[in-house]
């Protein structure tokens, strides 16, 4: 993914989805230990590493779009990814935008941005 901005104090590098054209957070290390951000609710890694496409209700899964709201443990779907996750925690960064923490069953742990008008 193209990088569009880098923050000043460069903790967070934001990314351009080439698919659904969205924006991403990605999180560098001292933003990914906590330091900055109010945390919501905080999982360990081990509770979803291991997270598996037979473990998650594909039927439930709402699709992902920056501008909903999203609750711990909810499954959602990125199309641009093909790609299911379940939501781990929640996050409010510096300027009060809201990200939402998802181990996909593919990609990995992503921040996303959630609620954005």
């Amino acid at each position: 993914m193209p990088v569009v901005e880098e923050a000043d104090n460069h903790d967070v590098i934001w990314l351009k989805c080439p698919g659904c054209q969205g924006f991403l957070p990605y999180m560098l290390d001292n933003v990914m230990s906590g330091e900055g951000t109010k945390n919501y609710d905080v999982s360990t890694q081990a509770d979803a590493d291991d997270l598996a496409l037979e473990d998650i209700d594909q039927e439930k899964a709402r699709e992902y779009r920056e501008s909903n709201e999203y609750k711990i443990g909810e499954i959602i779907y990125h199309r641009s990814w093909n790609d299911y996750g379940k939501v781990v925690s929640k996050e409010t960064l510096p300027g009060h935008r809201k990200t939402i923490v998802v181990q996909f069953v593919n990609q990995g742990r992503i921040r996303l941005l959630e609620g954005v008008a």
